[in-house]
């Protein structure tokens, strides 16, 4: 009887441990910042703060959202937001020095295949969407998606020059400056087109191509699938090559991916399983954003078995819960599950207005993360 209560407590112990946070480093314990979160260097500079003084070590920081950026670049225009203009700072650089300065990481996050967003097209004639029409998915007889407010203009990575244009977007990145890390996101087919997931990437063009390279018939829909998940992943070793070349540091490249690999292979072509077995990602950040406690453990189970066990930070979407603990009950979870690490979305349910998300529920939920990651409790 004794014996079974020593085993009993044994395990108990084994896993609270496991549900703690572990000594975190870099994206083990990341939040994300995105492009709407601040309008100023002094907004950026007060943003990494709130997140060092919660406890973070790293702040995924968005850089391109829709075909444009906030970085001085060669190759897109500045974005809307800043009336496709120089805001009179880098914002980039000073999320760097903000965050280096406080002894955090910072990953430089990129929003790969939406080319536009919305439902008017850009002020600035050099932007995607006027320039490179040619370069967005298109529907069998030739139609671009249908522009509709707040909905991303897809481009197409099945066109080796897409591939080339992006890939040099993230070398501008990761060769002018010091960043830790490289953040891919939405690296994949668009969510379908009118419920019709293979209504996208089936123009005459784009179905001559995989015919060349595959020798099937543009009729093989389950070839043609695959071979549109594959110009994805394609993409994701050309950036993987580009950032190996880097000399005389570490850049770590991470992607944010379905939470479902199943649902993310045959809705969006991401097969993100792939990328890890093969080595093209150091780290997935799998984007497991869901109310449900069972649907999110099983979720993180999954996901760290195909991804391995060190190559998986899960993603908590805390915006779509109903109270502190909830959030808290899904972080440990997800380090049960065995991840490497937990990620946070985002810094505006902390900070920011979040419908649903109260001002009481911010705080309690500041101080419940900065207890966790301080003492694991």
């Amino acid at each position: 009887m004794l014996h079974k209560f020593l085993l009993a407590a044994s395990l108990a112990v084994l896993a609270s441990c496991s549900a703690a946070p572990k000594p975190a480093a870099g994206l083990d314990r990341c939040i994300w910042i995105d492009r709407w979160d601040w309008t100023s260097a002094q907004q950026i500079e007060q943003a990494i703060e709130d997140c060092h003084q919660i406890g973070f070590t790293a702040v995924i920081f968005q850089v391109r959202g829709n075909g444009t950026v906030l970085f001085p670049s060669r190759n897109e225009v500045w974005s809307e937001k800043f009336g496709h203009k120089d805001p009179g700072f880098d914002p980039l650089a000073v999320a760097i020095e903000a965050a280096h300065r406080r002894g955090m990481e910072l990953h430089a996050w990129l929003n790969m295949v939406p080319g536009w967003v919305g439902d008017k097209p850009a002020a600035d004639q050099g932007q995607l969407w006027n320039s490179r029409q040619g370069w967005f998915l298109r529907t069998r007889d030739g139609a671009t998606q249908k522009p509709e407010k707040g909905k991303y203009l897809a481009l197409n990575l099945c066109l080796p020059e897409v591939r080339s244009y992006l890939v040099g977007l993230c070398a501008e990145v990761v060769s002018n400056y010091a960043i830790d890390g490289l953040h891919i996101d939405y690296i994949r087919f668009p969510d379908p087109e009118n419920g019709d997931q293979d209504a996208l990437g089936v123009d005459a063009e784009t179905l001559s191509m995989f015919s060349l390279a595959t020798g099937k018939a543009s009729t093989d829909e389950t070839a043609l699938r695959a071979w549109q998940a594959d110009c994805v992943t394609t993409l994701v070793r050309e950036i993987s090559t580009m950032v190996r070349g880097v000399q005389g540091r570490k850049v770590t490249l991470s992607a944010s991916v379905f939470a479902d690999p199943v649902v993310a292979l045959r809705k969006v072509r991401q097969d993100w399983g792939a990328w890890a077995k093969k080595g093209y990602v150091d780290l997935l950040t799998p984007m497991n954003y869901t109310p449900d406690d069972s649907v999110f453990a099983r979720r993180a189970r999954e996901e760290v078995r195909l991804g391995g066990r060190r190559k998986v930070v899960v993603g908590v979407g805390a915006y779509m819960h109903k109270d502190p603990q909830q959030t808290m009950s899904q972080l440990r979870a997800a380090l049960a599950a065995g991840a490497r690490g937990v990620g946070f979305f985002n810094y505006r349910t902390l900070f920011g207005k979040v419908q649903g998300i109260t001002p009481d529920h911010q705080a309690q939920l500041r101080d419940a993360l900065a207890s966790w990651f301080r003492t694991g409790q």
